[in-house]
């Protein structure tokens, strides 16, 4: 209002002293007119206010490495834990006849076009030892013989003669220079000759998209299955994590002195401890005591002891005592900044308690720091996982992990690379996006880098 009254008194009173200095500028009296609500909403252009997360959202949302970061995140959830309700076979199912599949396969006509042109190449008996011997016994039996056990014999000697020569000339022909020469194309995904005849029949029979083991087992289902255990192990662990460091950085710092440099020396001395030897040890002693009480034991923890062994325990045993050290560091050094604010001196003045003020006003007001810390312990602990399902030491079979998967996948690795290519490419996608979308994340919640 101040200022409207002041545009409005302006042109009446300095109007009649500099009219004239103001034509000879360029200017008139109109130019000093008061300005209209328009054209002041105009030309005052409010931020609207908006709140501390929303901001970091739409910080984050000009990160394009992070949202596509977080695009992938949510195409691996989906990927491991909706996939095998999609996949109909099972991560230990056997698929008899389906061994060895490759992620590629050749059409019915095909196979049975090639195994023609082959045997017609080399000629193959297709008699078996019993027709020949049936065959022997009819022919001497018209010439008044008898077909004695010596000649029975030495059929039988000729039959795996003829079976080695033929096995000898099928292997001289090279199929896939035969491929070539009938013009015979691979096609995309995996059947058994079984699954074409059902699928030639007009039956439905879903694809082995990744080909399958040496046992028949779907490798597609088995790395959805790995990567959800992968993720699975991650998130706890960072939540377990996340709990301790929080709590005992907040406390740490919180109180200062002495109590602050004992915890500290603590932190300091679980920072020496190997952790990889800590997770062995752990998972020695605990085998034959949890082995002993899935087989004997009883009660609602049996299944869930069963299902996760003693590695997969061991590990977040470890996790609870060694991984937190980084982030309690982390916290308490927020909380000795953020204890010297004046809320924080307003709060005790009123009488409230130290574990009040932690709870309601310091660990609140660390939750970017938080945040950040816990996504990207998430990646450490799928690595620390995958690598000691690698070593044999991680989760139980038969559920599958990428690591383990990467493991049986050595014995044939030039002869099915695929099998190690696969879980490998996943893995490491997977600990990318979730590297690349903390690093998103740390920059759109920090209030030092608002734009």
């Amino acid at each position: 209002m101040a200022e409207d009254k002041k545009m409005k008194r302006f042109p009446v009173t300095l109007q009649p002293d500099v009219e004239g200095m103001l034509d000879w500028n360029g200017f008139d009296a109109d130019d000093f007119e008061s300005a209209s609500q328009e054209e002041k909403a105009d030309f005052i252009q409010e931020r609207q206010s908006v709140s501390y997360w929303k901001d970091a959202w739409r910080r984050l949302k000009k990160n394009t490495v992070a949202m596509v970061a977080l695009g992938v995140i949510i195409f691996l959830v989906l990927f491991a834990f909706v996939g095998p309700y999609i996949v109909p076979y099972g991560y230990e199912e056997f698929n008899k006849g389906a061994e060895n599949l490759h992620p590629f396969h050749y059409a019915l006509e095909d196979q049975q076009r090639l195994e023609a042109e082959i045997a017609a190449r080399t000629k193959t008996e297709t008699l078996s030892v019993d027709d020949m011997i049936e065959q022997a016994k009819a022919e001497a039996e018209a010439r008044g013989e008898k077909l004695s056990s010596v000649d029975i014999a030495k059929i039988r000697a000729q039959a795996k003669v003829n079976a080695q020569n033929s096995a000898e000339e099928e292997e001289s022909v090279n199929p896939d220079e035969l491929l070539v020469e009938l013009g015979i194309k691979k096609k995309l995904f995996g059947y058994s000759k079984a699954e074409l005849e059902r699928k030639a029949a007009g039956e439905k029979v879903f694809p082995h998209m990744f080909g399958t083991d040496m046992y028949g087992r779907d490798i597609l289902v088995r790395v959805m299955y790995g990567a959800r255990v992968s993720m699975s192990v991650g998130i706890c662990a960072a939540i377990l994590v996340l709990c301790i460091g929080a709590t005992y950085g907040a406390i740490s710092g919180y109180c200062g002195g002495r109590v602050d440099a004992v915890m500290q020396r603590i932190v300091e001395v679980i920072y020496s401890v190997p952790e990889m030897l800590v997770v062995l040890l752990i998972a020695t002693a605990l085998k034959p005591i949890l082995t002993e009480y899935v087989n004997t034991g009883t009660g609602p923890l049996k299944s869930f002891v069963a299902v996760l062994g003693p590695n997969l325990i061991s590990m977040f045993i470890a996790f609870g005592m060694l991984y937190w050290v980084t982030m309690s560091r982390i916290i308490r050094g927020q909380v000795l900044q953020l204890k010297q604010q004046e809320y924080v001196t307003a709060a005790r003045a009123l009488g409230a308690s130290g574990g009040r003020i932690i709870r309601r006003h310091l660990i609140p007001n660390c939750i970017g720091q938080i945040v950040v810390t816990t996504c990207l312990q998430i990646p450490s602990a799928i690595f620390l996982e995958s690598f000691l399902s690698y070593l044999g030491v991680g989760v139980s079979a038969p559920l599958p992990s990428l690591g383990s998967m990467a493991t049986d996948a050595l014995s044939g690795m030039y002869t099915y690379t695929y099998r190690l290519i696969i879980p490998s490419m996943v893995l490491s996608v997977m600990i990318l996006a979730f590297n690349l979308f903390g690093d998103g994340l740390r920059d759109a919640l920090d209030p030092k880098l608002k734009k």
